[in-house]
């Protein structure tokens, strides 16, 4: 059993890529692997707060910065998922 909140397929993973990007102003960009890996955890710590009206998206957000370890760049994650397809 796969207990993913977000399943998404490729071409999405690399739309949400090219959005990221676009608006990061970040010079360390990661890969493309990285960047899904990393975009897989940022569904499970918040897709609940967020989507599923869970409550709580102060504290999702707060564990998603500490996984990435800059609220910089987990923002600029957060506005390319949102920009993709509304998340909030």
């Amino acid at each position: 059993m796969n207990s993913k909140k977000v399943e998404l397929k490729e071409y999405e993973y690399q739309e949400v890529y090219t959005i990221f990007k676009k608006l990061t102003t970040v010079k360390n960009i990661p890969t493309f692997e990285k960047f899904k890996e990393n975009l897989d955890t940022f569904f499970e710590l918040t897709y609940d707060a967020y989507v599923g009206y869970g409550g709580g998206t102060t504290e999702a957000m707060m564990k998603w910065i500490e996984f990435m370890g800059s609220e910089k760049i987990a923002l600029e994650y957060f506005r390319a998922v949102d920009n993709w397809n509304a998340y909030t």
